[in-house]
């Protein structure tokens, strides 16, 4: 085999194996599970406020620990309106507020249907597994209540029960 020949040999393999490892240390996107509130209507002088109860389950066999989450307001187009992360101690609540003057500029007679959302991080199955269904990595309860600014008169309140399907979990670039 020529010089030449050899060299592009080894080339091509160093350049495979740079591709395949680049490839295997692709870290992947984080997993999470999003549970989301129904629709309910937001008008001027309300302030809608998602709390988040962290139960102290967690779907590992470790004790129950602080969770990060991510709560939301989203626009019934699906327009995120507000975003907060929290860290949930088990057996404790956070929570985020909307209000309908300071965020929404809502008029007086206007109104807006939102929902909330709240992501937890989540547990991939384990490889081999019958399963493919992400498992949250704690149990946090979701609740949105809508109250009058003025009196704090709670007008509503709705639990976050229905799940929001995940996006494939594939690898980052």
């Amino acid at each position: 085999m020529s010089k030449s020949r050899q060299a592009i040999c080894v080339f091509t393999l160093a350049a495979a194996a740079l591709c395949g490892a680049k490839l295997q240390a692709q870290p992947m996107i984080p997993a999470q599970v999003t549970h989301s509130t129904g629709l309910v209507g937001i008008a001027e002088g309300q302030t809608a406020q998602f709390n988040a109860l962290n139960l102290g389950e967690t779907a590992a066999a470790t004790p129950a620990a602080a969770c990060t989450v991510l709560l939301s307001f989203v626009a019934d187009d699906g327009t995120v309106l507000k975003t907060k992360t929290v860290m949930v101690a088990p057996g404790t609540g956070q929570h985020i507020v909307l209000d309908s003057v300071a965020d929404l500029a809502l008029a007086i007679g206007v109104r807006r249907d939102i929902r909330a959302t709240i992501s937890i991080p989540a547990i991939p199955p384990a490889a081999g597994s019958a399963t493919t269904a992400l498992q949250p990595l704690c149990a946090i309860a979701g609740t949105l209540e809508i109250y009058d600014t003025s009196t704090g008169v709670t007008k509503v309140t709705l639990a976050s029960r229905h799940k929001v399907p995940s996006p494939v979990i594939t690898p980052a670039d």
